[in-house]
């Protein structure tokens, strides 16, 4: 558990997901340094290759779709969210602005030229 536990987020994942149960009445930060602590004084494990076992879990885990699905939108798609609510909140308060000033005002004399009508076809 040591290799897997090194900060208190990394208990609040774990107990998120049901892999572990803190019961403990202080924060996940305290349950880490307990996880830490274990390590100093019990003996190193006889499998120097743990190192390696957990990189190549973490390269599998990583490899799946799911995952890089997750990864992307994390990345690209979340972090331009709050932007893109951002300027589409401004364009519709300028939007609302104009049809609000448009109302009380006859806008028509600016805007005549951009008039379209449309003729109905008549089929024979």
């Amino acid at each position: 558990m040591n290799g897997i536990i090194d900060t208190n987020d990394d208990v609040t994942l774990l107990r998120k997901r049901g892999v572990v149960i803190n019961r403990m009445k202080k924060s996940d930060g305290e349950a880490a340094k307990l996880w830490n602590g274990m390590s100093r004084s019990v003996q190193h494990s006889k499998v120097p290759d743990l190192d390696a076992v957990i990189d190549d879990v973490n390269r599998y885990y990583g490899r799946r779709w799911s995952v890089k699905a997750k990864r992307f939108m994390r990345k690209y798609v979340l972090s331009s969210w709050k932007m893109l609510t951002f300027l589409a909140t401004i364009s519709m308060l300028l939007l609302t602005t104009l049809q609000a000033f448009c109302s009380v005002y006859t806008c028509s004399r600016w805007f005549t030229d951009v008039v379209v009508t449309v003729t109905p076809t008549s089929r024979e």
